[in-house]
């Protein structure tokens, strides 16, 4: 039972992480927008694109955990 508490715990701070990487996304694809310099451009871009591969990378941890969710439930 402890473990089904804990992977639930998992899953919402999963959700916040998952969050949190949009959030810096939409204000790293903003700053590209508004800057002007190519080089600065460019750096917020690339900043985007990591924090789309940490928000992948987040989304399969959450899968695997729901997954381990439902079999501890069925466990019950």
């Amino acid at each position: 039972m402890e473990d089904l508490k804990l992977a639930k715990k998992l899953v919402k701070a999963l959700d916040m992480a998952i969050k949190y990487e949009r959030l810096a996304q939409q204000r790293y694809a903003r700053e590209a927008a508004f800057s002007y310099e190519y080089d600065v451009k460019q750096l917020f871009k690339t900043l985007v694109s990591e924090e789309l591969k940490h928000e992948r990378l987040l989304n399969q941890k959450k899968t695997a955990v729901l997954k381990d969710i439902d079999r501890l439930s069925k466990k019950k």
